[in-house]
């Protein structure tokens, strides 16, 4: 059956806490890619995607290293994806320990998955070996949300290309692109999905406080996922709203 709903989780700060260990990964794979130790600490890493956080690396460094960087191009960019990606197949287990779902997840994906019409998949920043090593140190890399159809940060541009790369998944899949339901914990996530024309639910769980979400735009602000009837209702609203948009009603 061709869904009416997908649910696109975001990973970092939305389904689980992962500790350090992915800041450690983008560093290490950093410092392989330019020879340069990477200054980790001085840029924001919420909602940005791995090759945006690998620019905003370069673009903190001292001009003149940071020039011959951005002289490489998307090759950069390439190479840092390569090596984030290498070195969490290197690193995976090292989460088992410090990685945890955050309130209300396992529930909330739980009860999305008995609703018709509807499925789950990602939109993260990650590349997708870091966000299956981080599901999987938590036990929802076997779950309903669907890794394959998901979107990733492995490419240039702004975030929503990860939710436009998830959509042309799932209309690869099915034919036509369901609607969407981003899920997210920075306003990085809601701008991506509204530029992409899906719902935005915000968070809470990261970084992101409810009143910045609200400011951002999200149609919908939850302190956290503590409730998993809030989401499913938003779920059920989109799924009625594109019955309706197929039937041609109002």
């Amino acid at each position: 059956m061709t869904p009416r709903v997908a649910v696109c989780w975001d990973v970092d700060g939305t389904l689980l806490h992962g500790g350090t260990v992915g800041r450690e990964v983008l560093a290490a794979a950093f410092t392989e890619v330019t020879g340069h130790p990477a200054p980790i600490d001085r840029i924001a890493m919420g909602g940005r995607t791995d090759w945006l956080i690998g620019e905003a690396l370069r673009d903190a460094l001292a001009a003149e290293h940071a020039a011959a960087i951005t002289a490489r191009g998307d090759d950069f960019g390439h190479a840092m994806v390569a090596a984030v990606t290498a070195t969490w197949e290197r690193r995976a287990d090292d989460l088992v320990a410090v990685a945890r779902t955050l309130p209300g997840v396992r529930e909330t994906v739980a009860a999305l998955a008995a609703e018709p019409g509807v499925v789950q998949t990602l939109t993260t920043g990650n590349v997708p070996a870091g966000a299956r090593a981080k599901l999987t140190a938590v036990g929802l890399a076997d779950s309903p949300i669907d890794l394959d159809l998901g979107g990733y940060g492995v490419g240039p541009g702004a975030r929503v290309r990860v939710v436009t790369a998830a959509r042309d998944a799932l209309a690869a899949r099915y034919g036509t692109a369901p609607a969407l339901v981003v899920v997210g914990d920075t306003p990085l996530d809601v701008e991506a999905a509204h530029r992409a024309g899906a719902v935005a639910v915000g968070v809470a769980t990261g970084r992101s406080s409810t009143d910045e979400l609200h400011a951002a735009g999200a149609e919908h602000v939850f302190a956290d996922l503590a409730d998993p009837a809030r989401l499913v209702a938003v779920v059920r609203s989109a799924r009625e709203d594109s019955w309706h948009t197929t039937r041609g009603g109002s």
